[in-house]
């Protein structure tokens, strides 16, 4: 068999596995925003800013997925405080992410004093899903998350929003930022208060 018959079978092979295997097709990364420059502004404040990082117990991961119906990638995660002038937690932002077969997309969330989600910002997506997320952001999608809280459910910010107006791709990545959303308000409720 020539190297050329060899190489078209082993292609064909391979796109075959790809095929059943529901291969992904991710594009580079794109930074929406920086993580510092969000934090900066999610958290106008702050005096100081300082990083908690809180290690997943065996019983956080059980309580993440009851809670959250997902797994963390990591066994740890990160949280970013400002403490305003008196040394009070003036905010919190934790970065969350859902990884799509067209790659990851991440959110910023910031959580207020109260509990309460500040604000949400989408900080990278990929090349391919960058002009989907813009279309969700210039609709609005960003607002909706706000006041929410642990045990809410950002799907609920979907509301109103559809494919007929939005398009069937910026759609699907309004559900996988609200998955993000959804996944940051549980690791948060988990988590900060009991790696204090």
């Amino acid at each position: 068999m020539s190297w050329r018959r060899r190489a078209s079978a082993v292609a064909l092979m391979l796109a075959g596995v790809a095929t059943l295997t529901g291969a992904r097709h991710i594009t580079p990364t794109v930074v929406l925003k920086k993580q510092a420059d969000m934090i900066k502004e999610a958290v106008p404040g702050a005096a100081q800013f300082f990083l908690k990082t809180v290690k997943i117990g065996q019983a956080d991961f059980q309580r993440i997925h009851d809670q959250g119906n997902f797994e963390p990638d990591e066994d740890q995660v990160k949280f970013y405080y400002g403490k305003d002038a008196s040394g009070d937690v003036d905010g919190v932002v934790i970065f969350a992410q859902d990884n799509t077969q067209h790659g990851p997309l991440e959110v910023g969330i910031a959580f207020g004093p109260d509990g309460s989600v500040r604000q949400a910002v989408v900080t990278k997506a990929t090349v391919e899903t960058k002009p989907w997320v813009k279309t969700v952001i210039k609709a609005g999608l960003m607002k909706r998350f706000q006041g929410m809280r642990p045990g809410d459910d950002p799907a609920t910010a979907l509301r109103g929003l559809s494919k007929a107006s939005l398009g069937e791709m910026p759609y699907y990545m309004a559900g996988v930022t609200a998955t993000a959303v959804q996944r940051g308000l549980v690791l948060y409720g988990v988590l900060y208060k009991t790696g204090s």
